[in-house]
């Protein structure tokens, strides 16, 4: 088996010990999260097919998640537990997630560019619509629960347009449906919507808290599971389109120069 089948194999398994353990609120491996995103950036640095700029842009932002989601820090736990209060200000999570858009931005750049095409700018521009509905209704009672604790826009806007507007270049430049489906993805778990859930007790301030199931699921990450499991599929959708992009550009060099 090839290396970067060995990785994306790993990568599946941890990134499912961390969903069936945040499921039920009960980690199976603290760091199956972490180690995820390692195994994903190590089959974007073993994948065949990758411009080298993609390759390196797409392992140093899966290794900025991964230190981000290192267990390292207090987190809400199933039960009773205290709650550190939220700490304002430029944080080390809040510069690992711009070192995550660096590695993207550069992944996508290395994109193969094709002729402007006026139906990909028609759809980009239906997208950026969409784009700014979701961020009006991220509040509202339907996408989140109400005992929810929405992160700051401050902290996760700038994320949420970095990623959106990552989207729609790639669309426009390259057309590539499945990056632009990867990045739109990721910018949804980025803004922490999530869907309804049952009603659950708890305070909302610093202090001794209980936190039911479905409260745990919500709180320990913006949009809780949701968040992680697009994450992941985003991840996915994002390594095979720049694949798959390299492939198109390499078939299409071939046809048009034989023997090159």
């Amino acid at each position: 088996m090839r290396p970067h089948r060995l990785f994306v194999a790993a990568a599946i398994l941890l990134a499912l010990a961390h969903l069936v353990g945040r499921w039920f609120a009960q980690p199976l491996l603290p760091a199956a999260q972490a180690l995820a995103w390692c195994a994903l950036a190590g089959a974007a640095l073993a994948a065949p097919d990758l411009p080298p700029r993609a390759r390196y842009g797409l392992a140093v932002a899966a290794a900025a998640v991964a230190v981000a989601t290192l267990p390292l820090h207090g987190e809400p736990q199933f039960g009773w537990v205290m709650a550190p209060p939220a700490e304002p200000g430029w944080t080390a999570v809040q510069a690992l997630r711009g070192v995550a858009g660096v590695g993207l931005a550069v992944a996508v750049a290395a994109l193969p560019r094709w002729a402007p095409d006026r139906w990909r700018t028609a759809a980009a521009v239906v997208l950026a619509v969409l784009a700014g509905l979701l961020v009006l209704a991220r509040d509202s009672a339907v996408l989140r629960p109400p005992y929810a604790l929405p992160p700051d826009a401050a902290d996760v806007l700038p994320s949420y347009l970095v990623l959106v507007g990552l989207a729609l270049m790639a669309l426009v430049r390259s057309g590539s449906v499945s990056v632009t489906l990867g990045l739109g993805l990721a910018a949804v778990a980025a803004l922490g919507v999530a869907p309804p859930a049952w009603p659950a007790g708890g305070a909302t301030g610093p202090g001794l808290v209980f936190y039911s199931v479905e409260e745990y699921q919500v709180r320990t990450t913006a949009g809780g599971i949701w968040a992680d499991l697009l994450g992941f599929l985003a991840a996915a959708l994002v390594l095979a389109g720049c694949r798959w992009a390299e492939r198109a550009r390499t078939r299409a060099h071939g046809a048009a120069r034989p023997g090159s």
